[in-house]
């Protein structure tokens, strides 16, 4: 049996979480949504999951923090930075750590579709 698919959404924003839950939800992916670090670091530790959305700013952290924890789990893992702030800096440190995809909002689902591509 071929597992399915699964990815962990980090976004503080209600309606982005639930968007991209939704949508990748309809693309057979399972998804979880959580709007806090906090929370996101008890399922890495608890489960691997193929694709990590992160929101970089974060009330209680930002997404960066969870980098280290995630490709310690799942080397493997794709991890995508969906965020406004898309600086020079944000994303020189998102290439630092070795994240696969930085999208910037505002997106779009051909967006999140080129992201999650083999």
């Amino acid at each position: 049996m071929i597992e399915k698919l699964n990815a962990l959404i980090v976004d503080d924003e209600e309606d982005i979480g639930l968007m991209v839950t939704l949508f990748l939800k309809k693309k057979g992916i399972k998804a979880t949504y959580v709007n806090r670090v906090i929370p996101a670091k008890t399922i890495v530790a608890e489960k691997s999951h193929d694709f990590y959305f992160l929101d970089l700013n974060l009330p209680d952290g930002t997404g960066f923090d969870l980098i280290p924890l995630i490709t310690e789990k799942n080397s493997a893992a794709k991890i995508i930075i969906i965020s406004a702030y898309d600086s020079h800096l944000e994303i020189s440190k998102a290439e630092d750590l070795g994240v696969t995809t930085f999208i910037k909002k505002p997106f779009t689902k051909e967006d999140i579709l080129e992201a999650i591509k083999p």
